[in-house]
């Protein structure tokens, strides 16, 4: 599978802006599904559906995933979606939702969706920490909800570590790529990702990178940029077994030249936190990132 394929699975990690949004945080107090019984919510975004459940608000659709799907999606319908060609017409006016929210990345679809099926649509974009809170304010308001959003959040933000004040000079230059040694992608400081580098104390680079036209977030780089910017840390992304994954970067002699390579500074992360479903578990990923990045300050030291 080329690597725009399998972008095109997380179609939503790497340029999610809203026009209204929420989330919430995963291991919170249990919560009693409500039947839909009011508002009917199609939901083609990992997030939202998460969020929803969250609240106790069972969509009337999930998107189609390639792989695992989340145990609490068990029994919804799903809306198969195909970044070229939108999100499955009939599969979405079977649901019969009031409410369609997705990602930018298919906002050229709905207007002729939201034509078909009468339905209201909302874009969000899962692009940074405060994103998450914002999104997760508009699925309580729409699903009737904003009291369980509100608690929720809450608790959310209890969790949440303090954002490192660091100066500039102190950063840790990071890489954060998506794919394999020989086809990627850099995530951008705008991105998900780069926020929570950022709130950890690192700076995502390397500077001068131009957004990929769809997947905002994601940006091209040549091998040479790479080994300009030498990070201080490099994080990957990669479809695949760890240790398959980390055989591949460490026997190419370019990569292997990286002196986050050599010196154990290299961390693979999980597509599941920070491309399939990003703002779940908001503040587990912040845990990680922030110890990845304060653990090459500890080594630098």
């Amino acid at each position: 599978m080329s690597l725009i394929a399998v972008i095109a699975v997380f179609a939503g990690v790497f340029a999610w802006r809203d026009v209204s949004g929420q989330q919430a945080a995963s291991n919170t107090a249990p919560t009693e599904v409500v039947r839909q019984e009011h508002v009917r919510i199609a939901t083609l975004l990992p997030f939202a559906a998460d969020q929803l459940l969250e609240m106790g608000v069972k969509p009337v659709c999930v998107p189609g995933l390639r792989g695992r799907t989340p145990e609490a999606w068990d029994g919804i319908p799903t809306v198969q979606l195909d970044h070229s060609a939108g999100p499955n017409l009939e599969q979405l006016i079977a649901a019969q939702p009031e409410y369609i929210v997705t990602g930018a990345v298919y906002a050229q679809f709905m207007p002729q969706i939201a034509s078909i099926t009468k339905a209201k649509v909302i874009l969000m974009d899962v692009d940074s920490i405060s994103s998450v809170t914002e999104h997760m304010t508009t699925l309580g308001r729409i699903s009737g909800r904003s009291e369980r959003a509100r608690e929720l959040i809450d608790l959310l933000e209890a969790r949440l570590a303090v954002p490192m004040e660091i100066g500039d000079s102190d950063r840790v230059d990071v890489l954060a790529i998506f794919g394999t040694p020989h086809s990627f992608y850099a995530f951008l400081p705008d991105s998900y990702l780069g926020d929570l580098v950022q709130h950890a104390g690192g700076r995502m680079g390397p500077n001068g990178l131009v957004s990929h036209k769809i997947y905002r977030g994601l940006a091209p780089l040549s091998m040479e940029m790479v080994i300009d910017y030498d990070p201080d840390l490099l994080l990957v992304l990669f479809h695949g077994p760890e240790e398959t994954s980390r055989a591949m970067f460490e026997g190419d002699p370019l990569w292997a030249s990286l002196s986050a390579v050599n010196d154990d500074r290299m961390h693979f992360i999980s597509d599941d936190l920070y491309a399939m479903r990003p703002g779940m578990k908001l503040d587990e990923a912040i845990r990680q990132i922030r110890g990845y990045v304060q653990g090459v300050s500890v080594q630098s030291q």
